[in-house]
């Protein structure tokens, strides 16, 4: 039976957003990658999700054959952003060939961006920062950061005050739990402790808060939207809400985690249509974070990591907003930081379990060993026992950082002063 090829990737590709990666290789099965290579784009993917590196690492390789220079170049940078495959020189060697025969747009920013990883891999670190440098500058020349609609949108937000927060009126739901913060900041892993535990059900990065929140900037101003007492528009809301995490609850559990960092913007909303929901915000050292976005790349959204004053503005707007919102809702966050949890997990899981509404599981404190698809960029580091390696690792480029260094040490300040030290 001749079968849709293309048509086959696609549905592949919605199992995957949908968090079936297992479904999404059945989808393309029998679809010849040699002629339709983004089949293997998807079977990198869905086994990365699966915790399946070897066979992910496969497929991504596969793809870097391509004709097609841009599935070539997207093949490359998948393979840097699995975290697990060792490059070879013949690696770098047909990197460096390849660069110069691309065009200068953002395809050829990830061949840059995978030779830094390769680079970085070998320990040298000032050619590492120009290939990045060399990439990031590509990709925001494809994709430039809107750093004035920013500004305008914290500005916004923070006209917002507090309201009486109401009980919730159907106690058949499960309780929200959000993870918020910084991409790359440790979301992944207290998702993957959280949704170990028998009555966690875990999401993926719902998209829904930021829709809505588009949805009322356009009708009425983000601001005057959310101050507004429309309890129909809330209920709706709620209802849609359940209706997209319904798919995801295996487990029928009592809470559910919706990890979408941005969704740090989105505090205020989310009370309104969920009372009951709990914020848990993770906190990691400006200077490791900062590094390790401008070490990704994210294909959707977060234009404003391609640049080091991009990714500066941003987390200034992010502060300014968390101490805004903690003020507003301080029994409704709560602050964990990264090198605490890391350090001592033992006590920082407990004390996330207690603020979450959740008895002690043993399997939170090993979520290492929870199969689970994860469908993050952390997908390989959450399946390795909770370790160290992350603290400090932004200081190898502190000589290329130079320049922004205190800049950086004043967000360390603040963050501090906001949120304790670290």
């Amino acid at each position: 039976m001749q079968i849709n090829a293309e048509q086959s990737i696609a549905d592949g590709f919605t199992e995957l957003s949908a968090g079936r990666p297992q479904a999404a290789l059945d989808a393309v099965d029998a679809v010849d990658a040699d002629l339709h290579p983004r089949a293997n784009l998807l079977r990198g993917h869905a086994h990365k999700a699966l915790g399946s590196h070897d066979s992910a690492e496969q497929a991504y390789r596969a793809l870097t054959e391509s004709a097609d220079p841009h599935q070539c170049a997207t093949g490359w940078w998948s393979l840097a952003a699995l975290k697990t495959a060792a490059f070879t020189h013949t690696d770098a060697s047909r990197l460096d060939a390849l660069i110069p025969d691309f065009a200068e747009d953002g395809y050829r920013g990830l061949l840059y961006l995978t030779r830094a990883e390769i680079w970085h891999q070998a320990g040298v670190h000032d050619l590492a920062f120009e290939h990045l440098k060399a990439g990031n500058d590509l990709i925001s020349s494809a994709r430039p950061f809107n750093g004035e609609a920013f500004h305008n949108f914290v500005n916004e937000l923070l006209t917002i005050e507090a309201w009486p927060i109401p009980s919730p009126s159907n106690d058949a739901e499960p309780e929200p739990l959000f993870i918020i913060g910084q991409p790359r900041s440790g979301t992944t892993l207290v998702e993957q402790i959280l949704a170990s535990h028998p009555s966690v059900d875990a999401t993926d990065e719902l998209t829904f808060m930021g829709h809505r929140g588009a949805d009322l900037q356009r009708d009425t101003g983000y601001a005057t939207g959310v101050i507004a007492d429309n309890a129909d528009l809330w209920e709706a809301m709620r209802e849609q809400y359940f209706a997209q995490v319904a798919p995801y609850r295996d487990k029928s559990g009592t809470h559910v985690i919706d990890k979408t960092p941005e969704n740090f913007l989105h505090v205020a909303l989310i009370l309104k249509v969920l009372p009951n929901a709990r914020f848990v915000h993770v906190v990691r050292d400006p200077l490791d974070n900062i590094v390790s976005q401008y070490r990704h790349f994210f294909p959707e959204g977060r234009e404003y990591s391609n640049s080091l004053a991009g990714l500066l503005f941003y987390w200034q707007g992010y502060l300014m907003l968390m101490r805004h919102w903690s003020a507003l809702f301080p029994d409704c966050i709560h602050h964990l930081h990264y090198a605490r949890l890391v350090e001592s997990p033992d006590a920082e899981i407990r004390s996330l379990l207690k603020f979450c509404g959740l008895t002690e599981a043993h399997e939170c404190f090993a979520p290492h060993k929870t199969e689970r698809p994860v469908m993050t960029p952390s997908a390989a580091q959450v399946r390795q026992p909770i370790n160290r390696s992350g603290l400090d690792s932004g200081l190898v480029y502190g000589g290329a950082l130079q320049d922004w260094l205190k800049d950086i040490g004043k967000l360390k300040e603040v963050s501090t002063s906001l949120f304790g030290k670290s």
